[in-house]
């Protein structure tokens, strides 16, 4: 069966974001990335995974309530770093998370608890 790590989009710093960084620069990573997530990093240095914020968190906790992207923190609309996916997690639990969480895709991390890259369900399906 195949793992994450076989079907990830790799990660580059500039489409991670910190909890203090405001939800419009993590919505400006999603865009520029083609991403549907960005995941939560303690520094941009090291990648070490806190959490992640998805496409539905920004609709739901900052637009359906009016609110403006550049004046919440990420950290008021993340997700935890369990909202997130292993290396050498099987696809099927990878599709699971994203289906318990309401996400289209999730970080991928690494043993030491780094992102090393992104899952979505359009790469689970070509799987």
């Amino acid at each position: 069966m195949s793992c994450c790590s076989d079907v990830m989009k790799p990660i580059e710093a500039a489409s991670c974001c910190t909890p203090q960084d405001t939800v419009a620069s993590a919505a400006q990573a999603m865009r520029d990335s083609g991403r549907g997530c960005v995941p939560v990093v303690e520094d941009k240095q090291k990648l070490n995974l806190v959490g992640v914020v998805t496409e539905r968190d920004v609709c739901c906790g900052v637009a359906a309530d009016d609110r403006k992207a550049s004046e919440v923190s990420v950290k008021e609309i993340m997700k935890p770093v369990s909202a997130c996916c292993g290396v050498d997690e099987s696809l099927e639990d990878a599709r699971r998370k994203m289906h318990e969480h309401q996400a289209s895709s999730l970080p991928v991390v690494d043993k030491a608890g780094c992102c090393c890259g992104t899952v979505s369900v359009h790469h689970i399906g070509k799987a």
